[in-house]
């Protein structure tokens, strides 16, 4: 064994140890900013444009996710051709919900489909807007694990899938008035006829004895 080896290490009593390194942050970016790049070179992008032309509206990639915003029109065929037909295809639908944007009158809803291609371990966003009270396809027929997604999106957001084969109420019993997830509704708890009418909640006057009844 070379004598080097053998020599005891000099300890710096200076140095800072791992966990007292400063930790480098990253720049802030302004509140509610987010990097928007035009995708411009991908080759699943360009034949998507090129086999849907003016229905696919812009592809961007948005904190490294890549979007497609499509009209509702082209929406079945397009995400029929990415399961069915594109390189790769994307078999698997991770998630499908909306987005409320009252301000937006015209279209003040968006749906969205979060796609994964498990063969090349790749996702992909699709959006569409709607406007209030529009109704839009199902995709049960395309991935069956649609159907409780859908009728999720249908019970907080009030929106309505053609040919959905069981569209009612999942979270919220039915009677319910209201979409709780709609910009619109009351973040606070209110009282309304369907709690009134079923759990039969009764206001106590302040003078009621209380003592041992929650003991």
């Amino acid at each position: 064994m070379a004598e080097e080896d053998n020599k005891p290490q000099e300890i710096n009593p200076t140095a800072k140890s791992p966990s007292e390194t400063p930790v480098k942050k990253l720049p802030r970016r302004a509140a509610g900013a987010m990097p928007v790049v035009e995708i411009k070179d991908d080759l699943l992008v360009k034949t998507l444009q090129e086999k849907f032309g003016k229905n696919i509206l812009s592809a961007n990639e948005i904190n490294s996710q890549q979007v497609l915003q499509v009209e509702k029109i082209a929406l079945t065929k397009i995400l029929l051709y990415l399961k069915d037909n594109a390189t790769p295809s994307f078999s698997m639908l991770t998630d499908l919900t909306a987005v409320h944007f009252p301000d937006q009158a015209e279209q003040p809803f968006e749906m969205v489909y979060q796609l994964y291609s498990i063969a090349d371990k790749r996702r992909l966003r699709i959006k569409t807007r709607l406007a209030d009270g529009e109704t839009i396809p199902t995709v049960t027929n395309i991935w069956a694990t649609a159907n409780w997604l859908e009728r999720e999106v249908y019970d907080l957001f009030g929106i309505h899938f053609d040919e959905h084969p069981d569209l009612r109420r999942i979270l919220l019993p039915n009677g319910w008035k209201g979409h709780p997830l709609r910009k619109e509704h009351y973040l606070e708890y209110k009282d309304n006829e369907w709690v009134e009418e079923n759990l039969q909640i009764r206001e106590l006057s302040s003078d009621s004895d209380f003592i041992g009844k929650f003991e």
